[in-house]
């Protein structure tokens, strides 16, 4: 009884499902149902952590990748599989800002934190 019960809490959340990871020289993201969207790592102009008033019992941190586009190319929420990756590569590249990103993490309003902002030949 108590089995069919912690299976039914224990279900994994929906953001579990995105993905975000590299193919060669692109980023990719997928939200688990269907929907992918690359983006060239040579057109990320800038990487917003973008935060909500959830926190810290909500997902409330989502990553929205930028190119010379006024919207997102890209998007994806903390909980997403290969964040590991994307934020090891994200640490090491020129215009990265720990400061800002911690400032994100520590956020309980809705609120933007540009962590990368690329510089002409940066990446």
């Amino acid at each position: 009884m108590l089995g069919g019960l912690f299976k039914k809490f224990k279900s994994a959340s929906p953001l579990a499902l995105w993905n975000v990871s590299f193919d060669g020289s692109d980023i990719v993201t997928s939200d688990g149902r269907g929907h992918e969207r690359k983006m060239a790592i040579r057109d990320l102009t800038r990487v917003v952590v973008a935060t909500d008033d959830s926190g810290p019992w909500g997902a409330d941190v989502v990553f929205l990748l930028y190119s010379s586009e006024p919207d997102p190319t890209c998007l994806f929420p903390m909980e997403a599989n290969g964040i590991d990756t994307f934020m090891a590569w994200l640490s090491i590249q020129p215009g990265y800002q720990d400061r800002e990103l911690v400032r994100a993490m520590g956020s309980t309003k809705v609120a933007q934190f540009e962590v990368l902002i690329v510089g002409e030949n940066d990446i």
